[in-house]
């Protein structure tokens, strides 16, 4: 009886174990996932692997008790979930010199081997204790118990999120809009005075498509969820004044961002199909559970390679597996495990939008060129670490690189774009610029002009029906880029908000400071 109960106990601790990075994950992040169905998944994925390998252990070492083998396979649950956290450890400046960059993923992928290794045969030896097993019970439970709390008490009270009412305006036209979002491709000044870079070539190839370009369209924030929602919402969202600056809930931004906003509303109360394309990258972009017409770009496996999305990339890239394959694997570009989110996904799928009927509102968020910095000049693929926030100095050159690809991508969509639907509203933008000054390893409130200058300056460029000439004038911030489109559409002239600029503490995600940039 005594052994059964001491199974059933170890079985728990591993299940406690296994668990703990996944209930982490979903509490961070629940708010913006649809469900916990996908985090569920990969637990009880892991969980049952820890089993089956612990089964397989014992059928190998016959005389080892199962609920020690449990025990070890527990802690190896937990630490193939930690790595990230050992890697922050060795992160330091010192040791990548030492170490020297190229070989610094295998060092970190080789402390996680040692530290794992050396836990396991601690927990391996000790287990034979009594006091081991109702120990790590009690630690699991430690571990678990406050992030379970802490999603009840969350889950319990749901924030009221509003749906976002449709302006009073009729359409006097009905152009199919399409709207096209660089992710991070900095404004045309901005690269000649950060990265000496030229972009001339690319302005004049928009502007020889009819695009008006602005020259000194800024941001309103410097980061995708919050510009996004502005952009869609146009206004600036924050609500209070001074110092008491506040955001609007997560679950509020990502709604916005999938379709739930003022400016979707409006155009399908002017009889507009919204159409999303999901590029299969990031989770935030994803398409919404209802309402939307949604086309999916690079979201398949390409000859049988696994693929994997942001979902996935976030739960891996706490284990050693993402730096294993960028330190260690020899992989052709068509062999990428890593979802690409390029320019010509969408000009694959472009074909498919007018079936859909018209008049449309396509939102097509591209994640090139923001990094990681997976495409070289010629649009080859480089297998990298598929970090969503890394702005490393030393990739500038990399980045120009991939620039030069998003260009050329750039401009073969717009020409098929313009050739076929040439009454068209079509913008181009990004969300923000680059951060390769370090902007978000400084408090948010700390930032110079220079570091707003890069990270606030954002490509906008926008072609209009000749009927619309006049409302394409002017400069347009992002904020003000549907405004003007909504104009064009209603023949009614909506006003520009002055421009304004925010940074987002996240240690809350909703507390926010204003700054005032110089004037160009």
């Amino acid at each position: 009886m005594r052994r059964i109960f001491e199974i059933c106990l170890s079985v728990v601790v591993l299940g406690l174990f296994s668990g703990v990075a996944f209930l982490n994950f979903y509490r961070i992040n629940f708010e913006s996932l649809e469900g916990a169905s996908r985090t569920l998944r990969w637990y009880f994925m892991v969980l049952a692997t820890a089993i089956v390998i612990s089964l397989a252990a014992k059928a190998v070492f016959r005389s080892f008790p199962i609920a020690r083998i449990f025990l070890v396979a527990a802690v190896i649950s937990f630490m193939a979930f930690s790595y990230d956290e050992i890697k922050m450890l060795v992160s330091h400046d010192e040791i990548k010199t030492l170490v020297g960059d190229d070989n610094f993923l295998k060092f970190s992928v080789g402390c996680w081997a040692v530290a794992t290794l050396l836990i396991g045969v601690l927990v391996g030896i000790f287990s034979r204790q009594a006091v081991v097993l109702p120990t790590m019970a009690l630690v699991g439970i430690i571990y678990v118990v406050p992030a379970a709390m802490s999603l009840v008490q969350a889950r319990a009270h749901p924030v009221t999120v509003n749906d976002p009412k449709a302006l009073a305006l009729t359409a006097r036209r009905t152009p199919n809009v399409y709207w096209i979002v660089l992710d991070g491709y900095p404004r045309q000044d901005v690269l000649q005075e950060f990265f000496n870079f030229d972009n001339e070539p690319f302005v004049q190839s928009l502007k020889g498509l009819d695009f008006t370009v602005y020259d000194h369209a800024l941001a309103s924030f410097p980061e995708t969820i919050f510009s996004i929602s502005s952009t869609v919402s146009l206004g600036f969202l924050v609500s209070g004044t001074g110092s008491s600056l506040k955001m609007p809930p997560s679950a509020e931004l990502y709604r916005a961002v999938r379709g739930q906003n003022v400016v979707v509303n409006t155009m399908r109360s002017m009889g507009y199909r919204y159409i999303h394309f999901e590029n299969g990258y990031d989770n935030l972009t994803q398409c919404p559970m209802e309402g939307a017409i949604c086309i999916k770009g690079n979201v398949q496996s390409d000859g049988g390679v696994i693929q994997f999305d942001e979902f996935n990339l976030a739960v891996l890239s706490k284990t050693p597996l993402m730096d294993l394959i960028a330190a260690f694997a020899n992989r052709s570009a068509d062999q990428s495990p890593f979802m690409k989110g390029a320019v010509h996904e969408l000009t694959n799928k472009l074909s498919s939008v007018p079936e859909h009927g018209e008049p449309f509102f396509l939102y097509a968020h591209v994640l090139a060129p923001h990094p990681p910095i997976r495409f070289r000049r010629d649009c080859s693929v480089r297998v990298v670490t598929p970090d969503l926030v890394d702005w490393n100095s030393k990739d500038r050159s990399a980045f120009l690189d991939q620039l030069g690809c998003v260009n050329d991508e750039a401009i073969a969509l717009l020409k098929t774009v313009v050739q076929r639907d040439p009454q068209a509203i079509i913008v181009v933008q990004s969300d923000h610029g680059t951060a390769f000054r370090g902007q978000f390893k400084k408090p948010f409130d700390a930032w110079d002009q220079l570091d707003l200058k890069e990270r606030f300056g954002a490509l906008n460029a926008l072609r209009m029906p000749a009927a619309c000439s006049s409302y394409a004038q002017g400069t347009v911030d992002l904020v003000n880029t549907f405004s003007r489109v909504l104009s064009c559409i209603s023949d009614r002239s909506l006003p520009d908000k002055v421009s304004r600029q925010f940074v987002v503490w996240h240690g809350d995600m909703t507390s926010v400071h204003e700054y005032r940039m110089d004037s160009e």
